[in-house]
């Protein structure tokens, strides 16, 4: 039987160094749930890597993961 997989977004990230104050990019992909303990995050454009990982490997992060073909909420 083959394994149930699902598809989870990467992207490389752009934040502000609390210290510095200088605008820094993340060396490697991270996911947005990884991506918020940065300060003042945000994608980087063009850099989105799609991985396909087995579904009990990888748990979900939350209701605000990105499921491919899945309706989205509804606004309050």
């Amino acid at each position: 039987m083959k394994p149930v997989t699902k598809l989870v977004e990467y992207w490389r990230w752009r934040y502000r160094d609390p210290k510095t104050g200088r605008v820094c990019r993340t060396l490697f992909q991270l996911t947005e749930a990884e991506a918020r303990k940065l300060p003042d995050f945000e994608r980087i454009p063009g850099s989105m890597l799609l991985r396909e990982v087995e579904a009990d490997d990888f748990p979900d992060t939350g209701p605000d993961v990105h499921p491919v073909g899945a309706e989205p909420p509804p606004s309050s």
